[in-house]
């Protein structure tokens, strides 16, 4: 049993949402460096294994023991069980929405990095060239998913579901930092980049964000 929160985190991982998560509710946590992909590992990684096998990123355990892990799944249990005006209302649309396009960037566009990001874990060839293939596919996933996403929300003031920043934005201005997608969004819909710049510097996002992406 813990009396905090303890993350499993690392630079650029989709852990960053979930510390600005914990740091907007006010809760007591601990970070704990995993990093699986540095030389040599971050020093908590044997440990973040002892709890998650696989090794990811973000995993939360709680201060009763459990053990929480995918992001989405994460930030919505820290919202059920800390109520804030971080998450709509329930039974709204707007909460129907904010849940839909977190997930849906999770099964395409996070889905997509995972693949770029180890291409040889999706192919049984060994050839360069296949695997460049494999990742060259992956990022044009990533970039039909952002396409998708931005399309729903033209906007060009405020942020996804109005004049105040919920959950969704907070999660989807971190994905969107990977593998050069902002800088796609810059140049294919300029609108949404605007709006995940917004996201960037709000108070409690920028300090995690300068962690991060500095």
């Amino acid at each position: 049993m813990t009396t905090k929160y303890v993350l499993y985190t690392a630079r650029r991982s989709g852990a960053a949402s979930v510390e600005v998560m914990l740091s907007a509710l006010g809760l007591d946590f601990e970070l704990k460096d995993a990093t699986p992909w540095s030389e040599p590992p971050g020093p908590c990684f044997e440990e973040l294994k002892s709890v998650n096998p696989l090794g990811q990123l973000p995993t939360l355990v709680t201060p009763g023991g459990e053990i929480l892990t995918e992001s989405v799944a994460v930030l919505w249990t820290l919202l059920e069980r800390h109520p804030s005006d971080w998450v709509p209302a329930t039974s709204t649309r707007d909460r129907a929405a904010c849940l839909r396009w977190m997930q849906f960037a999770s099964s395409t566009a996070y889905a997509a990095v995972g693949v770029a990001d180890y291409p040889a874990r999706w192919t049984t060839s060994r050839s360069p060239a296949a695997r460049a293939a494999v990742e060259r596919a992956a990022v044009a996933r990533m970039s039909r998913a952002w396409d998708i996403v931005a399309q729903a929300f033209p906007q060009k003031t405020g942020f996804l579901l109005g004049k105040r920043p919920f959950v969704c934005d907070v999660y989807l201005a971190n994905l969107s930092r990977w593998w050069r997608m902002r800088d796609y969004l810059t140049s294919a819909h300029p609108s949404f980049a605007a709006m995940m710049k917004r996201v960037d510097v709000l108070p409690v996002v920028a300090p995690v964000w300068g962690r991060h992406w500095s």
